[in-house]
């Protein structure tokens, strides 16, 4: 048996993670669980890449479509949740495969600089009710360190630590971090040449338009969700949710979503490289040298 519990396949949008875990699932015994912060949302599913009936039907999958819109969700709901399924898949003797591009929630699953910190949801609907100009002026007087690292626009982040530093009394920095379970997994780091990269994500936006995108956000608004709720600010539904209420154009669309997901995947590439892989697979390439590499740590 290997030292490692599960695989994980990491790499940036579009760069081939869910074709290269299929593959290996079918090879391995494996079943994927998903660590895409989107698709775990029900609704979302053009502009998430979620997979398909098909592909669902082919390999089982877990943490797709399992919140709403409006549930709070976060990477330690998501590290709770992904350590139960892997000891039930485990249990039925089959491999765990984690696949997905959302670093802060491997970060969570490994307990990488993470912190078991408190929640409250008194506080954070009294929070919602503020500003991002009044939460990072509130940020940069309890925690400047932390403020100096978020964006203005970055309200999720900003809200999180704004709660976490008025339930602790303690800064972020001052935390003490969980101990570090990176060893448990098998990491694949997925590469992709930039050019082929780029390529790619534009050949996805197109299709994802082509598929119904904006009908999808049409219905999504339609059905009550709030355009401002945290899937609806992800890539592609936040830049349809702008088109729909005339902030952009038809034709600039495609471009304003294709600059998102660039800038997305220069820091998701810039979060790996931070990360210690076991292996490394090249987008495109044959897939048995990374099968050998699997079975000789005793996959």
């Amino acid at each position: 048996m290997p030292k490692q519990e599960y695989v994980v396949i990491a790499g940036p949008t579009a760069s081939g993670k869910s074709a290269l875990a299929m593959e290996l699932a079918q090879k391995l015994r494996g079943e994927i669980i998903n660590c895409d912060s989107v698709q775990l949302y029900r609704g979302f599913n053009i502009g998430s890449a979620k997979p398909t009936a098909e592909e669902q039907a082919l390999i089982p999958h877990h943490l797709l479509d399992v919140v709403n819109a409006d549930d709070s969700y976060d990477a330690r709901c998501f590290a709770e949740d992904t350590e139960t399924i892997i000891q039930k898949i485990r249990a039925r003797q089959r491999l765990p495969i984690v696949v997905g591009g959302t670093g802060l929630y491997l970060r969570a699953l490994w307990r990488e600089n993470w912190h078991d910190l408190p929640k409250s949801e008194s506080l954070r609907q009294e929070l919602e009710a503020w500003s991002n100009e009044n939460l990072h002026k509130r940020l940069h007087e309890l925690d400047p360190v932390r403020a100096a690292q978020l964006h203005r626009n970055d309200r999720y982040r900003l809200q999180r630590a704004v709660e976490i530093v008025t339930l602790t009394g303690q800064p972020l920095s001052a935390q003490t971090p969980k101990s570090d379970e990176r060893q448990n997994a098998f990491a694949i780091r997925v590469l992709c040449p930039r050019p082929l990269l780029q390529e790619r994500s534009r050949q996805r936006i197109d299709q994802m338009l082509k598929a119904g995108l904006v009908e999808e956000v049409r219905q999504l608004l339609a059905a009550g969700v709030d355009p401002h709720c945290k899937p609806m600010q992800s890539i592609g539904y936040a830049q349809v949710v702008e088109f729909l209420e005339g902030k952009i154009t038809e034709a600039e669309l495609p471009e304003q979503i294709q600059i998102a997901t660039r800038q997305y995947a220069k820091r998701q590439e810039t979060w790996f490289n931070k990360v210690q892989f076991d292996a490394f697979w090249t987008s495109g390439s044959p897939i048995e040298p990374l099968m050998q590499t699997l079975q000789g740590a005793g996959f």
